[in-house]
């Protein structure tokens, strides 16, 4: 006689008890990462995956197998093709050995998942990111650790939330390990802007673009390459604007370029993206564009562009490309330092000095840090040596800061285009010999973006802008530091200012 069993004899098969093992994993897993989440104090952005795609897949993939499992069972007994169960729940032996492999796989499972959990979180940290592959990753971690959005974790803007851009970002992932592995990764790192996610997901989950509007002033610290380092200031008004759903109603300033009513375009030269071929805006009659000379751009080098992806709508890495891993030109740099205080400016002649041996091409950091204080110790014998000591540890942290020999970066592999003194930034479309077809150019006006209130030695005589009632605010005319004979009119401000040592 058959022990008698609380469920139909067709559920008493290996495929429907599996489906069960599965249905309850999937659902513990979900409860379980869900109240994690809930007490954790932060929102992951990728919770969502586990919680609503991966583990109710494992639930109703269980369930399924429940019904199949019976139905196959029913087909067996149906053809008097019955075979003895191997787990019959009827049986008290079989059903305590059933209840203690259940809860210990169960258990098992459950710790499996939170490990993997927790390594997926430590995958998705910047310590991961940034310190576990050190030699290659060593360039971007410090520059971000510098930068403006160092309180922001790389996978906000490098993946940011969403299956597609997670699945895409773990298959390169994998294939950046094993470049690692096998050493066959690029030098220096390449930052293509193709793939990255599009402004709109990624910038604007924190800056709004509608709410841009107005001016924000600028102090801008130069020295001068003289024994005395002259300190050089520029006091600017830049005129960030906004778009049309600004307050203003109307496009304007710098933002006028990522209005959605211009919906600017352009065809890059390179994959370096700073020399355009084509730029165009606007859309319909109202579309106005911009080639070489203002001759048109023949049709098979426009679909190789596209095929090389060298088409693209403007957004704000276009001039924002160097949000977060900014690599700072020697004559920029030490300019920072020396106004912090890292570097004395009474050290006479020392912003030269500290620019040419920054300027230099060493093969290792060490070797790099050992030449810095041995140029400094022969340049100022007589300097008290805990001065000069100050000076080694200044030009060497911002060496430490910028500079990675082992992994070729420099700052001149990657431009930032922001601005026009060292890269050509905007220039790249402003007073360019791009044109319309009737000749018309962009125009290089300085006003458009900035307005200067004040230019001048800090301390001596300068000019400072002085607005009479009703005389209309354009700012004072660029006064260059040292007399050039008008040139900074007539040419680019990076056609002489690389950023290295070549202007002294």
């Amino acid at each position: 006689m058959s022990p008698k069993r609380p469920y139909p004899r067709q559920a008493y098969n290996f495929v429907s008890l599996a489906g069960v093992g599965m249905a309850l994993f999937g659902l513990a897993a979900i409860v379980i990462l869900f109240v994690l989440n809930s007490f954790s104090g932060h929102s992951n952005p990728y919770l969502g995956i586990f919680v609503f795609v991966l583990f109710p897949g494992v639930l109703v993939l269980g369930l399924l197998l429940i019904p199949a499992g019976m139905w196959m069972e029913r087909r067996r007994m149906d053809k008097g093709q019955e075979r003895p169960l191997f787990i019959d729940l009827g049986n008290a032996h079989h059903r305590n050995a059933m209840v203690t492999f259940a809860v210990g796989t169960s258990i098992f499972l459950l710790l499996t998942t939170l490990g993997l959990y927790g390594g997926y979180q430590y995958t998705e940290s910047v310590q991961f990111c940034g310190e576990v592959c050190h030699t290659v990753m060593s360039p971007e971690f410090t520059a971000y650790s510098d930068s403006p959005h160092a309180r922001v974790r790389c996978v906000e803007c490098h993946i940011g939330p969403g299956a597609a851009w997670f699945v895409k970002s773990k298959i390169s992932g994998t294939r950046q390990v094993f470049k690692t592995v096998l050493g066959t990764y690029p030098t220096p790192i390449p930052t293509p802007i193709e793939n990255l996610r599009p402004a709109e997901e990624v910038c604007e989950e924190c800056h709004w673009p509608e709410k841009f509007y107005g001016t924000v002033g600028k102090t801008l610290n130069s020295y001068l390459g003289d024994e005395e380092n002259t300190h050089w200031q520029f006091n600017l008004l830049l005129k960030v604007g906004g778009t049309s759903d600004s307050p203003r109603g109307h496009a304007t300033g710098i933002h006028w370029h990522v209005d959605e009513a211009n919906r600017m375009t352009y065809v890059a030269v390179d994959s370096s993206r700073q020399s355009f071929r084509l730029v165009a805006w606007g859309e319909g009659e109202n579309r106005v564009v911009y080639t070489r000379k203002g001759k048109p751009l023949p049709e098979e080098e426009l679909t190789e562009a596209q095929a090389d992806g060298r088409v693209r709508t403007l957004d704000c890495v276009d001039c924002h490309n160097r949000p977060s891993h900014i690599y700072k030109a020697p004559d920029v740099a030490v300019n920072e330092a020396m106004a912090k205080g890292l570097i004395d400016p009474a050290i006479p002649n020392v912003k030269v000095e500290a620019v040419q041996v920054l300027s230099a091409i060493y093969a290792t950091s060490e070797g790099a840090q050992d030449s810095i204080a041995l140029a400094f110790e022969e340049a100022y014998p007589d300097l008290d040596p805990g001065e000069r000591a100050r000076a080694i540890e200044g030009v060497q942290a911002v060496y430490a800061r910028n500079m990675f020999p082992e992994m070729k970066v420099r700052w001149d592999r990657y431009p930032d285009n922001r601005g026009h003194w060292i890269y050509p930034g905007c220039f790249r479309c402003h007073g360019s010999d791009l044109q319309t077809p009737e000749g018309k150019g962009i125009s290089d006006d300085c006003s458009l973006c900035h307005v200067i209130l004040a230019q001048g030695p800090v301390g001596g005589p300068a000019d400072t802008l002085v607005v009479a009632e009703g005389r209309e605010f354009t700012g004072l005319t660029f006064h260059h530091p040292v007399d050039i004979g008008g040139e900074e009119f007539e040419t680019h401000c990076y056609d002489c200012h690389l950023g290295d040592d070549s202007l002294y």
